[in-house]
């Protein structure tokens, strides 16, 4: 439905003729890159590809805690403690490009409180603890 009313409104725009070109050439662009995406995921190593993305997805989410601390510490709803433990943003300026980038991925503040520094370290504590505690027995072997 979605893809019919885009091809309806730029035939309307540029033309019919335009239209069919560009539709396929669409598809077929779509059929390559899935023949392709296909083709390199078959020899992939799921058990890797999965821990690599678990592991990335868990840091991912520590930054947000951080950050959701961080921000509940600037409206006043957490104190913060101690206001900045330590200041590194002249080595590592979270307003600059690279600041900016692991701020956005893994909640970096050059200047954090101590109970954003708390909730990031407790964070990691409760995940390794649900993780020790999910892991299933190993069973003894007996020897015959």
């Amino acid at each position: 439905m979605e893809l019919a009313l885009f091809l309806t409104a730029t035939a309307m725009a540029t033309g019919a003729r335009a239209d069919l070109a560009g539709a396929l050439l669409g598809l077929a662009g779509a059929a390559v890159l899935g023949w392709l995406l296909f083709t390199s995921t078959v020899r992939l190593n799921l058990r890797l590809f999965f821990m690599v993305t678990s592991v990335l997805l868990i840091v991912f989410a520590g930054g947000l805690v951080a950050h959701a601390v961080h921000e509940f510490n600037e409206v006043g709803w957490i104190p913060a403690i101690i206001e900045h433990v330590w200041d590194i943003n002249p080595v590592l300026n979270e307003d600059s490009s690279l600041g900016m980038t692991l701020k956005a991925l893994l909640g970096y503040n050059g200047n954090p409180s101590l109970t954003e520094l708390l909730a990031y370290i407790g964070y990691f504590a409760a995940i390794l603890v649900g993780l020790r505690l999910s892991r299933p027995a190993v069973p003894v072997q007996q020897e015959a």
